[in-house]
């Protein structure tokens, strides 16, 4: 279990990482702020605006919304503060609850998930942290197929670690964008599609676990994500 100076140590570094990301940050939300205040001024200048406009212009604003509070709370994900102790949480289980949250998700309806697990193989955790970084792993490669295909994913245990790789049928990550993909607000999606937050956030996780998480490509064909952590037995 991490010391009180070793868990402050790693919550500054998740601030000073923050601090970084103002830029960022303010471009992010700086986008849907303009387009709101566009369509409010659309409609307050149109005199007897037709209920089809209004219903357009409404579903606009909400939208961006939308975005905003998804940039916010992904951002506060990233710079979690919990008082929760670490405890032994099984990869077996955390890999199911994450694949039972992609089935609910939006667009992971048609993607499947085939997974191999590790009887008996545990991380300390706090609850639900090791859950999020299998979640937002699974959520990229159901995107990266657009909404329908089959993930596959299997965890081993190997010595004092357990590693877990995941692995879908997409394109792959272009060569040029596999030393970014864990950079905070990076994403090959359109305007309103992505935060850009979810793989930064499953990176600060695993790292703070005492792990390490790698991107790559399958020879033939889709991405593959490794982590690696220190094992737990139950």
């Amino acid at each position: 279990m991490k010391s009180e100076a070793e868990q402050l140590s790693a919550q500054t570094q998740r601030l000073a990482s923050l601090g970084f990301m103002l830029a960022s940050v303010c471009h992010e939300v700086s986008n849907p702020l303009a387009a709101i205040s566009s369509m409010v001024q659309i409609l307050q200048s149109k005199r007897g605006v037709s209920p089809e406009t209004l219903e357009r212009g409404l579903a606009s604003i909400a939208s961006n919304i939308a975005r905003v509070f998804a940039i916010t709370k992904k951002l506060g994900d990233f710079s979690r503060v919990t008082g929760d102790a670490p405890v032994p949480v099984a990869i077996d289980d955390a890999v199911e609850e994450a694949a039972a949250l992609l089935r609910h998700s939006p667009c992971g309806h048609a993607v499947g998930v085939d997974y191999r697990g590790a009887r008996g193989a545990a991380v300390l955790a706090r609850p639900g942290e090791l859950q999020q970084v299998v979640f937002n792993i699974f959520l990229n490669a159901a995107q990266a197929m657009q909404d329908a295909g089959r993930i596959e994913a299997y965890a081993r245990a190997d010595g004092p670690q357990v590693t877990l790789s995941i692995r879908d049928r997409g394109p792959g990550i272009p060569a040029e964008h596999l030393g970014r993909v864990f950079d905070p607000f990076f994403t090959t999606k359109q305007p309103g599609e992505g935060t850009g937050l979810g793989l930064a956030i499953s990176y600060e996780i695993v790292h703070e676990l005492g792990g390490t998480i790698h991107a790559s490509n399958h020879p033939e064909g889709g991405a593959c994500f490794e982590v690696v952590m220190p094992v737990r037995t139950l």
